[in-house]
């Protein structure tokens, strides 16, 4: 079967973690997102585009990241940041270091001045952190770990991050505010081991405040490993945040038939009712091949609550055959709820999610891609008033600051170009998102200079 997956997420990384991974219950969740990826601090989200497999200096799939600023226009063409490793002058980036890759990157104010940093592995162990400032990225620390996750987990208003070490079920808290060396003000050593002896892998997920409290919680997810030693995800458990930054394992969460959860993550506040919610995306399980999952593809999420599920509100799952999608079958063989992210694109405080699904493709295509957009509400997430527009994968970020999220979307370019992708930014509001883009991003908009260039199948996404 052939098949070509076109992914970036980031990024765009929108740059909060995965998906949304620590909102405030405090703070709306557009305008915390735009403060968390706001690397000059002048009140606008700054946009990340990158491409994780770029060759740089030689070597391939060492990535570069471009920020373009946000302004009340939106993002900027002019002036990119473009960062590689090679850049940072903390060492030289090797072959398939993936520098700003999908799941390694996210974005946190970690020095506490008011100004996001960018925050992406390279390599297998390191992970570099890039200052904001009032001109916007500059200098750089490193530091020791993998698929960094942003987060407020002690509640004292400063952002920390929890990575991962290179021994199994491994991970420590960093608590912020960060020294310009890197060095965190403590480092947590969080017991994630699993108690399930079916399923012994533990990885950090994400992040969000699904308990209310003020502290971000974090999302683990708890693998089984199969025959070709894949971890492959099979329960969610919550580790609720506390003070010193001690993470306590809470409740496994459970979905709409009583199964475990999971997926890929992303945290938001679908209902506003102060509590993140967690949604999944499982299009399809790596066990040997892909597969569809037991029960088939689909978008799920979990509400919320004091414990870290919500008692009062039911799962709720969201397939193929639900009625009243903006999008019609038959879909493409493992495609339907990738690429799950959550913002609020309405403005109104409901967070929305947002996923990938391909149409009219066979066993030897791949179809056409589209987005979905699907509301949050007082009731949770619905159907009602879902849109659809074309391409792959999506994220939600303020840019103008108007507190309604665009919903940036990576498209592969028709015609001729066809195999390579640009980037469209579709202003969010009250309505939705409207067809035509306020702006359109190809690489060679972005000034890369010498020493860095892509194949013409690239993965060309936004963090």
């Amino acid at each position: 079967m052939k098949r070509r997956w076109i992914a970036g997420v980031v990024l765009v990384l929108l740059l909060s973690g995965c998906g949304t991974g620590g909102e405030d219950s405090q703070q709306e969740p557009a305008h915390r997102d735009a403060v968390r990826s706001d690397f000059d601090g002048d009140g606008y989200g700054d946009l990340v585009v990158a491409d994780s497999s770029a060759t740089v200096d030689g070597k391939d799939s060492a990535g570069y990241a471009a920020a373009l600023r946000g302004s009340s226009r939106g993002p900027l063409l002019k002036g990119p940041t473009v960062l590689t490793q090679n850049g940072l002058g903390l060492g030289r980036a090797g072959e398939g270091g993936a520098f700003a890759a999908t799941g390694r990157s996210t974005t946190a104010d970690l020095d506490g001045d008011g100004r996001a940093d960018f925050v992406s592995q390279a390599g297998n162990n390191t992970v570099f952190v890039v200052w904001g400032s009032d001109e916007g990225l500059s200098g750089a620390a490193r530091l020791e770990g993998s698929a960094p996750i942003a987060g407020d987990f002690d509640g004292d208003g400063q952002d920390d991050l929890v990575v991962t070490g290179t021994e199994e079920s491994s991970a420590r808290v960093l608590l912020g505010p960060f020294g310009r060396e890197g060095e965190p003000r403590r480092t947590v050593p969080p017991d994630l081991t699993s108690s399930d002896p079916e399923n012994p892998v533990a990885t950090p997920s994400t992040a969000g405040d699904v308990t209310g409290d003020g502290k971000d919680d974090l999302l683990v997810t708890w693998s089984h490993i199969y025959g070709d030693e894949t971890p492959v995800p099979r329960a969610t458990v919550v580790y609720r945040g506390a003070s010193g930054g001690k993470l306590v394992e809470g409740p496994r969460l459970k979905d709409d038939q009583g199964r475990d959860f999971f997926g890929s993550l992303a945290t938001g506040d679908l209902n506003k009712d102060g509590f993140a919610d967690v949604v999944a995306g499982l299009a399809c399980e790596i066990i040997g091949e892909p597969v569809p999952p037991d029960g088939g593809s689909r978008v799920a999420v979990v509400y919320g609550g004091p414990s870290g599920q919500s008692e009062k509100l039911k799962p709720v799952r969201i397939t193929e055959k639900t009625a009243g999608l903006p999008v019609q079958g038959p879909f493409s063989y493992c495609t339907f709820g990738s690429g799950v992210s959550v913002g609020d694109v309405h403005g109104d405080g409901y967070a929305d999610v947002a996923f990938s699904v391909a149409t009219g493709a066979d066993a030897e295509s791949d179809g056409e891609s589209t987005v979905v957009l699907l509301r949050g509400s007082a009731g949770g997430l619905t159907v009602e008033g879902a849109q659809a527009v074309p391409g792959g994968s999506a994220r939600m970020l303020d840019t103008n600051g108007d507190r309604a999220a665009e919903l940036t979307v990576e498209r592969e370019k028709p015609g001729p170009a066809r195999g390579e992708a640009e980037v469209r930014v579709l202003r969010g509001g009250p309505g939705g998102v409207g067809p035509d883009p306020m702006l359109v991003v190809e690489e060679a908009d972005l000034d890369l200079g010498p020493g860095i260039s892509s194949k013409r199948w690239y993965v060309f996404g936004v963090l």
